[in-house]
Order: C-alpha cells, then sequence, then structure tokens
C-alpha cells in the first residue's frame, strides 16, 4: 500500500475505519463526529465522463442525495474528476465514506471523504448591480442530477426522449377501446404522412433521414400491396356479377319460347270444339255423271 500521494489519503481513511471495527468504537468515540456538523461528502478520482446523474446512481444507495456539485471547466465544460454531494442525512455521508473510499470505477480508484466547511459556487448575475456596482451575487441553488436544480426533470436530451417514449406507452395502454385494423392503419400512415411534411421543413440528421426514408419505403409498399388486393377482389367481382347475368338471360330465353307455343295449341284445341258442334261433313255427291246446264 503506497503511503505518500493521492493513495495516502485514501489508505489512512481505510485504516481508521479498520481501527474502528477493531476497537469496537462509536458515536462520540468514532472519528466520523466530528463532522457531524455537515452533510456533504468529497469524492475525487472520478471518470472524466461520468456525470451528475452517474455519481447520484452510484451514490444514493446510501441515503437521499440534494446537491450534486461537479466541478467542471469553464471554457470547456468537461468533469475535472471530483464533485461534492449533500445527502439529506447526515449520517448517510458514514456510510459513503467507510464503503466507497478506495472503491475502484471504470478502473478508477475513488477518494470520499468528509467535507468540514463546504463553499458554495457563487454565481453572478452580470446584467444587475449592486450598491457598490459589482455585479449582483445570486441566491445558491441546490444542484439536482441533471445539473439543473434539485427536483428539476426531464433537461437533458436523453432524458426528455425517455420521458416522450414513456408518456407514449403509458397513453396505449391507457386506451380501453380497441382499434379497427384499417383505422389503426389509417392513423399511422397521417402521422407518417406528417412527419414527412415537418421534415422538409426541419433538417435532419443522415441516420434520421435514413430511417425516415425506410419508414416511408415500407409504407409505400404496404400501400401498393393492399391496391392490388383490392383490384384482384374488384375483378372477381365483376367477373362474379356478369357470369350471373349470363345466367339469368339463359334461363329467361326458354321461358320466353314456351309461352307463344302453348298459347297456339291452346287456340287449335278451341277452334276443334266449336266446329264439332256444328254439321260435321260436306253432303255427298249424286253418282249420276257430270250435270248438264
Amino acid at each position: 500500500m503506497s503511503v505518500t500521494g493521492y493513495m495516502y489519503n485514501i489508505n489512512a481513511t481505510q485504516k481508521l475505519g479498520e481501527l474502528e471495527l477493531q476497537e469496537g468504537l462509536e458515536g462520540n468515540r468514532s472519528w466520523h463526529h466530528q463532522f457531524n456538523h455537515s452533510a456533504y461528502v468529497y469524492i475525487g478520482g472520478l471518470h472524466p465522463g461520468l456525470t451528475e446523474g452517474d455519481v447520484v446512481i452510484v451514490f444514493s444507495q446510501f441515503g437521499e442525495i440534494i446537491d450534486v456539485n461537479l466541478i467542471r471547466d469553464k471554457s470547456t465544460g468537461k468533469s475535472k474528476g471530483f464533485c461534492f454531494i449533500c445527502y439529506e442525512d447526515q449520517r448517510s455521508t458514514i456510510l459513503a465514506v467507510d464503503n466507497m473510499n478506495g472503491f475502484q470505477i471504470l478502473k478508477r480508484t475513488l477518494r470520499v471523504d468528509h467535507v468540514d466547511k463546504y463553499k458554495a459556487p457563487k454565481q453572478f448575475d452580470e446584467n444587475e448591480q449592486d450598491e457598490d456596482g459589482d455585479p449582483k451575487l445570486l441566491e445558491y441553488k441546490a444542484t439536482g442530477a441533471e445539473g439543473a436544480g434539485r427536483g428539476v426533470f426531464g433537461v437533458t436530451d436523453g432524458q426528455r426522449k425517455l420521458d416522450e417514449v414513456m408518456a407514449s406507452k403509458k397513453a396505449s395502454t391507457a386506451k380501453s377501446a380497441v382499434e379497427d385494423e384499417d383505422e389503426a392503419w389509417a392513423k399511422a400512415f397521417d402521422e407518417s404522412l406528417q412527419q414527412d411534411s415537418k421534415g422538409g421543413k426541419h433538417k435532419k440528421g443522415k441516420t434520421k433521414g435514413k430511417k425516415a426514408s425506410k419508414e416511408e419505403k415500407r409504407m409505400l409498399k404496404e400501400v401498393l400491396k393492399e391496391i392490388k388486393i383490392v383490384k384482384k377482389e374488384t375483378k372477381k367481382a365483376k367477373e362474379e356479377l356478369k357470369r350471373l347475368k349470363e345466367a339469368a338471360k339463359k334461363r329467361a330465353k326458354p321461358a320466353a319460347k314456351q309461352e307463344p307455343s302453348s298459347s297456339s295449341a291452346s287456340e287449335e284445341q278451341s277452334s276443334g270444339g266449336s266446329s264439332g258442334g256444328a254439321s260435321s261433313e260436306p253432303p255427298a255427291r249424286a253418282s249420276g255423271g257430270r250435270r248438264r246446264r
């Protein structure tokens, strides 16, 4: 174990914790008691890629965090690798120091220690001036997991997108009535058209453009397929209607032929009956040969 430099403070704090466990020291006899007036903890050795939210996720297992001050470079905005956090309950600082001091995150060893007197960062309002003509000192406000104040959420783009996705999922599950497939498809098609019209006004990235074009092609293919199916069904319906008309015509023709034949037969029968009632045959000729004039 190193006894100089950065690791000296880490090892010294760990030895204090081991000594307390061996001797059974607690309460007023613990070395933590001298910091019972401060709920702030110093965290050093952080990876520069970690954000305020990452620090809160790791250290919130020991208690509710009410302030995060990740020190960043004023010109570039990059993290300097250390921060200060404040717990709602001062006893959470003891748990954080005992458990996280010497812990490794992303192959970097953390130094976690109490803060005796925390100096809040000063922020000035350049537009307003005080009595002496200097920029007005603004009131310090605790910083949350997104670097925008305690209890302020949805500030970063990533968090905002996650909130939108969760809200859309809740809205879809809240719908009790089941939509028809045709209605759902029509709504989706209208939404895609609206998105396309919006996309023409606002330029988007290349990846978004590719995704939108793929979605458009897929929707167009589905539309063409449905159009083909509708055309086939209409063609079949027309053929069926034509066949039914031809069958009806064929049935109508023999019925029309039978009607005049039956009427002529009835006329012949009626004329034959009337002639049979009168004299039946013409009178026979006399056998005397030809008559003379």
